[in-house]
């Protein structure tokens, strides 16, 4: 775990650097933490902290320093790596605020989090000071409290309402109690409390208020009600106010007893002598209140029966009808309606209890009703239903006018008429049907024709026709392309047929997808079952269809595949006509051909092969000469030639660019082409642009230039640096070498050291130099100490101890390792002594000792 001083100087240290101030904030796992759990603290970005602790509430929990730390409780666990601190079985003690602090971070890190551990909250009770209360007399106390919880937060509900401080409404102890003044009727319910924490919550069983009040606003209710009620009407008076409990009822009739103590008065079979002044006296036993309140009823004989009769016959459109309204009573006047409403047509007239409509018309039909009225009542008639008797006319047949043999057609006659009519069917002359509906069956050529329908009206007498024709077609089936006669050959003439079974009415053919129509080579017969091409062409080629149909079906072929057989024309030959010895040639022959021509190839009257392509792998100078290309169609049975010539030369097989040394800037450098073969020339590229000097015509002062078959640079520089070609070429073409890049090793140059020129010795615990030089390649780099040899070795950067001892010069010397050229820097470091805050001095005395611990071999070598 490490030695007695180091623990003790961890110690000292980190008491001293507690009060520092905070740099982030620490993460949780969770927060609040139940009474119980685990829970995880760590720092939003993981870090190795080599020195430092954690702390709760201020007292250190867990002690860091280099390779180890120690935990001052067994619950505690640590992960070095990422400086996470986790605590298992958490208690409410193990709330509070966490820092975690850092001694040897840059900014003397210390993170902070306040953990909250709370308890669960269980068994929510709710009691209260009464439960049986009277209005705006008593005052209720409710108590809410739990067996165990912290951090408790209170809710108060009526039932789903919310219960919060008003007038007359006071919440106290935190929320744990509510009190209600003064309580109303309003105030009644089921009362609960919800208590709450970050963690839990739980809700107290149900307490009910249960508050008496009234009686007030007390009304009587006349049911049914009206004004004035006939006799032995059966009337039901109800006496109600707002009140709990319910009121005791008692009844007077004209200041008279009635001995009914029910809310609820029954006159059954009413009479006059019934007529008079209804009190209700109501009294709660509970409140100790009284109230009452009055109804005047009036009862008087009625009107008891009202009938409409019809007079004469039925009522048909342009006649005239009569209805009477007959009273068991005699009455003042009658009152005559339609459908609920007053008649006030112009074709009505009355006599008595008699009404009759003139030139009856569609509009008349309805409900009729007579009122009848006396000087306490009316009474009006049940209904009496007219409809005006019509038809049969507008006489009409729904259903196709055409259809396909095998179906199965419905015609459907409808007439305007009432009542409905009577139908017959008729299929040229002959009954067939006697209902509305009529079905023909499966059709056949022979069903075509006309089918009548007759519509009879019984009540009017009349009598109405029509007819509907129909259609009957085979449908268009088997549809194809075919071809007739010989088969297409260019400039002959050809025809298609298009072979159909069914009702065909119209043909018409399609190319491609398009409607075809007739030009100068082509035409249809009468029927367009045919279509003849005079002669057939090339660009007669493509996809065929052809459609027949009648007005209820159709049908289209599949497509058929023109293709006019022609040819050869003349071959064309594709290949070089210049060929290196070695090198692999490839002639393509082909030529215009339907159906594709067979080949034949022949070098200077010899046959090679029988395919268009003819390769040949490895040329050699023997097979210069005259290569003829044969086509032949095996259906048309033609044959066509062609000639080319070939010459094979003595080729180029490779092509290099190698240099001479190293190329270093400020020497010289020289790129050579080596070319294997025969070859008429040879330039340079760089870049992809063209070199063009010539050493032997170009100013001294030009440092780069070509002679024979090299590159020279005298010498060469770094702004020479780029991709390099040579090419060579013949008669064939150029021949060009892969891309020689060049670099030019240079350096080093302008060697600098950042760093800071002076510390102060409390203020940082390490220094850092920083050495630079641009060379290619890069340089090594080798430290030095009041030009002493140091440690530090190839690395351009030097960490140092800020302490006294190493103040001084430091050297840095760069050496390309290819150019052997050496440059050096020096750069001069003053470290102040420490001032006189003794916090920060103490604690950067303590730190530089144990990083002193840390790293004796550094520190050693500085020092001597």
């Amino acid at each position: 775990m490490g030695s007695p001083l180091v623990s003790v100087l961890i110690l000292t240290l980190l008491t001293q650097m507690s009060d520092l101030a905070c740099g982030q904030e620490l993460n949780a796992s969770e927060n609040p933490v139940p009474v119980g759990d685990s829970v995880t603290l760590s720092l939003p970005s993981p870090l190795d902290i080599n020195l430092g602790s954690w702390l709760h509430n201020a007292n250190t929990i867990v002690y860091i320093y280099p390779g180890a730390f120690h935990s001052m409780d067994p619950r505690i666990t640590f992960n070095r790596t990422s400086s996470q601190l986790s605590i298992t079985s958490l208690t409410l003690l193990d709330s509070g605020i966490y820092k975690l602090q850092c001694a040897t971070c840059p900014t003397s890190l210390i993170a902070s989090l306040t953990l909250s551990v709370q308890a669960p909250i269980s068994n929510v009770t709710l009691r209260a000071s009464a439960t049986n209360l009277v209005e705006l007399n008593d005052t209720v106390v409710l108590t809410c409290s739990v067996s165990s919880g912290s951090s408790l937060s209170y809710l108060w509900l009526n039932g789903s309402s919310v219960v919060t401080a008003s007038e007359g409404v006071q919440l106290g102890d935190g929320g744990s109690t509510l009190t209600i003044v003064g309580v109303t009727r309003y105030d009644q319910g089921l009362f609960r409390c919800n208590v709450s924490n970050n963690i839990s919550s739980d809700a107290s069983q149900f307490v009910h208020l249960n508050i008496s009040y009234g009686p007030s606003d007390p009304k009587i209710m006349a049911m049914p009600m009206k004004v004035v009620y006939p006799t032995g009407s059966n009337i039901t008076l109800l006496c109600e106010a707002e009140s709990k409990p319910q009121p005791t009822v008692q009844w007077l009739f004209d200041e008279s007893n009635l001995d009914q103590s029910s809310s609820l008065l029954h006159l059954v079979n009413a009479q006059k002598s019934q007529t008079g002044n209804y009190k209700c006296l109501l009294h709660n036993t509970v409140t100790s209140m009284f109230n009452n309140v009055s109804r005047m009823i009036t009862i008087m004989d009625p009107i008891s029966n009202v009938e409409l009769k019809r007079v004469g016959g039925p009522a048909i459109l342009n006649g005239s009808f009569t209805l009477s309204c007959e009273v068991n009573v005699p009455v003042d006047y009658f009152h005559w309606l339609r459908d609920g409403e007053a008649i006030l047509r112009t074709n009505m007239s009355t006599v008595n209890n008699t009404m009759t409509i003139n030139q009856a018309q569609l509009s008349d039909d309805g409900d009729y009703t007579c009122e009848a009225f006396n000087a306490v009542s009316n009474k009006t008639s049940n209904p009496y239903g007219i409809l005006v008797n019509y038809g049969p006319e507008n006489t009409s047949i729904k259903g196709p006018s055409a259809s396909l043999t095998g179906r199965s057609v419905i015609f459907n006659c409808t007439s305007s008429s009432q009542p409905p009519s009577q139908f017959e069917w008729y299929f040229n002359g002959s009954l067939v049907g006697s209902t509305s509906e009529h079905n023909t069956g499966p059709l056949t050529l022979a069903m075509d024709g006309k089918y009548s329908c007759v519509a009879h009206n019984n009540i009017t007498g009349k009598n109405d026709t029509n007819y509907k024709t129909l259609i009957v077609y085979a449908p268009v089936t088997m549809t194809s392309v075919k071809i007739v006669g010989s088969q297409p050959v260019l400039n002959h003439a050809f025809s298609l047929a298009c072979e159909t079974v069914g009702s065909v009415h119209s043909i018409y053919w399609m190319k491609d997808g398009w409607p075809l129509h007739a030009d100068s080579t082509r035409n249809f017969s009468m029927d367009n079952a045919t279509l003849s091409f005079n002669p057939v062409l090339p660009s007669d080629n493509g996809l065929y269809q052809c459609d027949a149909s009648n007005p209820l079906s159709s049908d289209r072929s599949d497509n058929f595949t023109l293709k006019v057989e022609f040819g050869p024309d003349k071959p064309v030959i594709s290949g070089p006509s210049l060929a290196e010895v070695g090198q692999e040639v490839v002639l393509h022959c082909s030529a215009q051909s339907e159906p594709p021509s067979q080949f034949s190839w022949y070098f200077n009257g010899s046959i090679l092969a029988n395919t268009s392509v003819l390769t040949i792998h490895y040329m050699t100078l023997n097979l210069s000469g005259k290569y003829d290309c044969m086509a032949h169609n095996n259906v048309t049975g033609g044959n066509s030639s062609t000639t080319t010539m070939i010459k094979v030369i003595e080729g180029i097989t490779s092509v290099m660019v190698k240099a001479d040394t190293i190329p270093i800037d400020s020497h010289n450098l020289t790129l050579t082409c080596e070319v294997t073969g025969l070859y008429d020339s040879i330039y340079w590229m760089r870049n992809s642009t063209h070199i063009d000097n010539n050493c032997s015509s170009v100013d001294s002062n030009v440092s780069v230039c070509i002679m024979n078959n090299s590159l020279h640079f005298n010498p060469v520089t770094v702004s020479e640096d780029g991709n390099y070609v040579c090419v060579a070429t013949n008669t064939i073409g150029p021949h060009m070498s892969p891309q020689y890049p060049l670099l030019v090793n240079y350096g080093p140059l302008h060697v600098t050291i950042t760093g800071p020129g002076s510390v102060d010795e409390d203020s940082v615990a390490f220094v850092s130099l920083n050495c630079y030089a641009e060379s290619r390649p890069d340089c090594e780099y080798h430290w030095f100490f009041n030009n002493q040899p140091s440690a530090v070795h190839n690395t351009s950067t030097y960490k140092i101890i800020a302490t006294k001892p190493n103040e001084g010069n430091y050297i840095c010397k760069a050496k390309n390792p290819l150019t052997n050229i050496i440059m050096s820097q020096t750069k001069q470091l003053l470290i102040n002594r420490a001032s006189a805050r003794p916090l920060l001095s103490t604690g950067g005395v303590m730190l530089v000792a144990l990083l002193t611990l840390s790293m004796p071999v550094i520190s050693e070598r500085l020092t001597h």
